[in-house]
């Protein structure tokens, strides 16, 4: 089943590692967490904006989109869908 946007919940610099983004989803029945990494972002899809949090959102559909389809492969293993570069240049192309 595909995620979508979860509008209740604004992306937020990972206060663990400092080098992702969390943001959330949802699968209709539930809150589905994911992380991408700050790093990954800029070299798939925005080259080097200073905000990370500024890059995500003029991303977000692109993130969200990869995130649904890394969801729908691998679920969301330890309640998290991580994604990677890899991710993000599906998602470009």
């Amino acid at each position: 089943m595909p995620l979508s946007h979860n509008r209740f919940d604004d992306p937020h610099i990972d206060r663990a590692t400092s080098e992702h983004i969390r943001f959330s989803m949802t699968d209709g029945q539930r809150i589905v967490a994911g992380r991408v990494p700050i790093a990954a972002l800029r070299a798939r899809l925005g080259g080097d904006a200073a905000d990370p949090l500024v890059l995500y959102g003029r991303c977000r559909e692109v993130v969200e989109a990869a995130a649904s389809r890394r969801f729908d492969r691998d679920g969301a293993p330890d309640a998290m869908v991580d994604l990677d570069s890899d991710d993000l240049a599906v998602a470009r192309a």
